[in-house]
């Protein structure tokens, strides 16, 4: 391949090691990809404008300036946003009819960083970035010499301005907010107190691309001890944390305890349940039962999918869907928004929920069932076994209880269920188990663990 990694192409995005020895996203990789996605989004989708952001890891400034070199290669218009959050790209994109580039790690460690590429709000993934990766192989590019715009006032006054007016608020909340020296100290604070809210700390909230105080992974309850901490030392109402490029938030109740994403999601969809009665809510198949039978006691209608933001959009766009989410974290929004991942938008909803209630964020969560659920089980699988296992698996355990195969299997017993399925991103598989008690949830761990002992290629650790 023309002096670019294969291994960085993975199903959702375009990632590696950035910094260091053995670096596969470059300088020269940025151009590459950068004059690939000009070529991709003329000849695929005819536009000629493209978006392009970065974080505010200390390699993107130097790729996001190499991958517009690129664009501009390829014909097309580039308009420079500089430092945001992935989401206010999309929303830009969106807003500029134009295909986007945002330069990311996410939530990886700081060494890492990547693309995430999108026309509109619509990531690409799978096929998607495999066409780039043919254009760039085959040097097939597009060839012209696109103008180069910057506009970083618009790109931030813009957005808030727009989520600022989307949203009201029943009354004031306390909140702490935890941005983990990611970028969302740029967009949070602002908006949080846009919307009527005390800001009454805001907790690393210098955009720090070596993230010296904790990883950036609300997701992690280990990540939220210093959110947990404040919280309960104001008296808070609630804390927020955003990842790394916040197109995803976690979040801590006035107790300081963490609640886990698909639980934030069942809130949220009660909530828009009563505006939308009958609504389809999409989740991944790692997100909890209680998660979809709460949907469906709301009136609304539960959807399965496939674990990945991508494809979580894809599936709430083909049916209509106004809300969707994943366990990772990512919640996406179509009432009244455009149906991507937006992490400060997610908690504008979720705080205008709690302000909407005379009770606590910890009784509105404890109005939810509580199952027993595992810890995720991620044995190493060749990337070439997983299909075999997984079918394996599937007629071993055939007859044991109802089986969902969106995404590898997901079987349902009489008290709980279990999941296997493949990493997308590495060679393994993913495990996990849920029971009304622990011992129903170990039961069914066991009963996928003896069925995977008749493959030696599937090793635990």
């Amino acid at each position: 391949m023309k002096d670019i990694n294969p291994g960085i192409f993975k199903k959702y995005d375009i990632r590696g090691k950035a910094e260091g020895e053995n670096a596969v996203i470059t300088k020269k990789v940025a151009r590459l990809v950068g004059r690939a996605f000009g070529t991709y989004a003329q000849r695929v989708d005819e536009k000629k404008v493209v978006v392009v952001g970065r974080d505010n890891r200390t390699s993107s400034y130097d790729l996001s300036a190499a991958a517009i070199e690129g664009v501009s290669a390829s014909g097309c218009r580039v308009i420079d946003i500089d430092l945001v959050s992935t989401p206010v790209l999309y929303w830009n994109a969106i807003h500029h009819n134009a295909a986007g580039l945002m330069i990311t790690g996410s939530h990886l460690a700081p060494d890492q960083n990547g693309f995430k590429l999108s026309i509109g709000g619509r990531s690409l993934y799978g096929e998607q970035l495999g066409i780039i990766r043919i254009i760039i192989e085959r040097d097939q590019f597009a060839v012209g010499d696109g103008a180069v715009e910057v506009d970083q006032s618009g790109a931030y006054s813009k957005y808030v301005g727009d989520l600022a007016g989307r949203i009201k608020m029943e009354r004031p909340l306390k909140v702490v907010i935890d941005a983990g020296n990611g970028t969302g100290g740029l967009f949070a604070p602002t908006l949080f107190k846009r919307w009527g809210h005390e800001v009454v700390e805001c907790l690393f909230c210098q955009p720090d691309g070596t993230f010296p105080n904790h990883h950036p992974d609300p997701q992690d309850a280990a990540n939220l001890r210093a959110l947990s901490e404040k919280v309960r030392e104001l008296g808070a109402d609630v804390g927020i944390a955003f990842d790394g490029d916040a197109d995803r938030m976690g979040v801590v109740d006035e107790q300081g305890q963490p609640i886990v994403a698909d639980r934030v999601l069942a809130l949220l969809a009660r909530d828009m349940l009563k505006r939308k009665p009958g609504a389809a809510v999409v989740a991944d198949v790692l997100s909890s039962q209680v998660l979809f039978d709460e949907v469906a006691k709301a009136g609304g209608q539960p959807v399965m999918w496939i674990s990945g933001h991508s494809l979580i959009k894809a599936k709430m766009a083909e049916i209509g869907a106004p809300l969707g989410g994943e366990m990772s974290g990512h919640i996406f929004l179509g009432e009244d928004y455009f149906g991507f991942d937006d992490g400060y938008f997610a908690a504008g909803r979720l705080l205008q929920l709690l302000a909407g209630s005379s009770e606590p964020l910890s009784k509105l969560n404890a109005s939810i069932p509580t199952l027993f659920s595992t810890p995720e089980y991620r044995p190493h699988c060749p990337d070439e076994a997983k299909e075999t296992v997984i079918a394996g698996v599937k007629a071993a355990l055939a007859g044991k209880g109802e089986i969902v195969d969106v995404d590898g299997i997901r079987i349902k017993f009489a008290n709980g269920w279990g999941l296997l399925r493949a990493s997308n991103t590495e060679p393994v598989l993913s495990l996990r188990f849920e029971g009304s008690t622990e011992a129903d949830a170990t039961a069914y761990r066991d009963m996928f663990f003896e069925a995977l002992k008749a493959f030696p290629q599937v090793e635990f650790k």
